[in-house]
């Protein structure tokens, strides 16, 4: 597995890139992170490669994260380049 740092406000946008990528989201799970932040994860899969986003706002102070297999990372630098 790979892992990267990326822009937290990437996020969005890359939940309507994988499925038009035809990437199948296979969980999701949000909730409160701490006493005062909000975060979410998100896993998708499309022939056997995994890609889990991992996205946190603590106090206004976001940061993302996604691990990924090595041949979904063609698809993620693509949209991180856009």
């Amino acid at each position: 597995m790979q892992y990267l740092s990326i822009d937290p406000e990437k996020c969005d946008g890359l939940r309507d890139f994988m499925q038009l990528k035809g990437w199948q989201l296979t969980h999701q799970d949000v909730g409160q992170t701490e006493l005062c932040g909000y975060g979410y994860v998100i896993k998708w899969e499309k022939d056997g490669a995994k890609v889990l986003l991992q996205y946190e706002d603590r106090q206004g102070k976001a940061m993302a994260n996604i691990e990924l297999s090595p041949s979904a990372r063609s698809d993620i630098d693509a949209y991180l380049a856009a």
